[in-house]
């Protein structure tokens, strides 16, 4: 009777082991995703990347401000073949960047397979380890103590087997602690190593379209150049048309969007508040404010500025300030003085929607989800931009309406979007923003 109970003890505590066995040799392998670079090679890389990764955020820096600078001169052919110049070098040095990026993460993600399957195979060692014990429990099980002690064993013997038989149970114990804790190492590696394939696919997706903004970059320049044919006085007559056509452009869509007759509900629109919106740049300057301020009285024929202005070089990444739908964008059809040029129009769930406009490139289309800080396209100077900046508006969604600049009566703008709203429907970033 004493060695059935005890057959049942063994049997209930050992039960689960056999299926908590099993359970972690149905795991699948890492092994297959092991480099055959050392851990300690890998790190040594992954240092090396590290230093160079911060080298070149520096360079970056130091162009950023030098272009902050020149943005700040006297608009000449000089100043803009300059600003060309070290915008072409800065992009460089960004794609130099992205390129140490990727290879460290590759590294990482190297390292972190690495460290996947010594677990694997930890577990796999703990796990006979475990067998082992269970199969010596049983063979100790199998000898029945009452005729251990009717053969004329001493008492202390089958105490010694008592022992034997905890002490087997402690190990397991212990094997099954590390096991649960291998397992949880195992997860977070795993976790881990799922982020960093996520950032491989966007640094691939940055530096494929960091290299469109090189390319037009040089465009522009070779452009300049060949119309202005390194004459000053040619530059200033571009320079003159551009802001001419950038009035006529203003004129005809105050006078479109003053005629618009669209209720905007009050109670469709969130309250402001400061954070609700991220800013859409790492670096932060405010050249124009949204509203009647006395810039917009010189700057804007209406009198008044419909969003905000940020100083961006050409090629800084663009981050939407809240997740939600791209529902509009034009990467592609754009021409001198006709309104955003190239841009990316997102609604976000609370009815508001952001506008970024004077993009180089747009790296969404219509029908993409995006999440607060994804980039979504690199600032430029296209459209009715007379210099490199990001156009930041918000609007009460309800206002919205894509049409075609014929429709404002502009000849010169015809057959490209426009974005517009009656005045009601435009609302100031800066009482939705972080202060900066």
């Amino acid at each position: 009777m004493q060695t059935t109970h005890r057959k049942i003890f063994i049997f209930s505590f050992f039960f689960p082991i056999a299926a908590f066995f099993a359970a972690f040799l149905a795991l699948p392998s890492a092994a297959s995703l092991v480099s055959a670079e050392t851990v300690d090679e890998l790190r040594q890389k992954i240092s090396e990347n590290n230093k160079k990764i911060e080298n070149l955020q520096n360079q970056i820096e130091q162009y950023s401000n030098l272009l902050d600078s020149t943005s700040k001169e006297a608009k000449t052919l000089k100043s803009a073949l300059s600003a060309l110049e070290l915008t072409q070098k800065k992009l460089e040095t960004s794609l130099s960047l992205t390129t140490a990026q990727i290879s460290k993460t590759k590294l990482t993600l190297a390292e972190l397979n690495d460290d996947i399957t010594l677990a694997e195979r930890k577990i796999e060692k703990d796990l006979s380890a475990i067998g082992e014990n269970i199969r010596a429990a049983n063979m100790t099980e199998s000898q029945s103590v009452v005729e251990e002690l009717l053969g004329g064993k001493k008492l202390s013997d089958t105490w010694n087997y008592i022992n034997a038989l905890r002490t087997i149970q402690s190990r397991v114990e212990i094997d099954l602690e590390n096991l649960r804790d291998l397992r949880a190492t195992k997860a977070l590696k795993r976790d881990q190593a799922a982020g960093e394939k996520a950032k491989l696919e966007n640094y691939q997706k940055n530096l494929s379209d960091q290299k469109k903004v090189v390319v037009n970059t040089k465009q522009e320049k070779d452009k300049l150049l060949k119309d202005t044919q390194s004459k000053e006085s040619n530059y200033k007559a571009i320079l003159a048309e551009k802001i001419q056509q950038k009035e006529i452009f203003e004129r005809e869509l105050f006078a479109y969007e003053s005629k618009l007759k669209i209720a905007i509900d009050p109670s469709a629109v969130p309250a402001a508040r400061a954070g609700l919106l991220s800013w859409p740049l790492d670096k932060i300057s405010v050249t124009q404010y949204f509203g009647k301020t006395v810039s917009a009285k010189r700057l804007y024929v209406s009198g008044t500025h419909n969003g905000m202005d940020l100083r961006a070089s050409i090629g800084t990444p663009v981050r939407t300030a809240l997740s939600g739908i791209v529902t509009e964008t034009e990467a592609i059809k754009t021409k001198n003085g006709c309104q955003y040029g190239k841009f990316a129009l997102i609604k976000h769930p609370n009815g508001l929607s952001t506008i970024y406009g004077h993009l180089s490139v747009v790296s969404v289309q219509p029908g993409d989800t995006v999440i607060t800080g994804d980039i979504i396209g690199y600032s430029g100077d296209t459209g009715y931009a007379t210099g490199p900046h990001l156009h930041f508006s918000l609007y009460a969604t309800q206002g919205i309406r894509i049409v075609d600049s014929s429709s404002l009566g502009s000849a010169r703008c015809a057959g490209i979007k426009t974005v517009a709203a009656p005045p009601a429907a435009y609302l100031d970033p800066m009482a939705y923003l972080p202060k900066p």
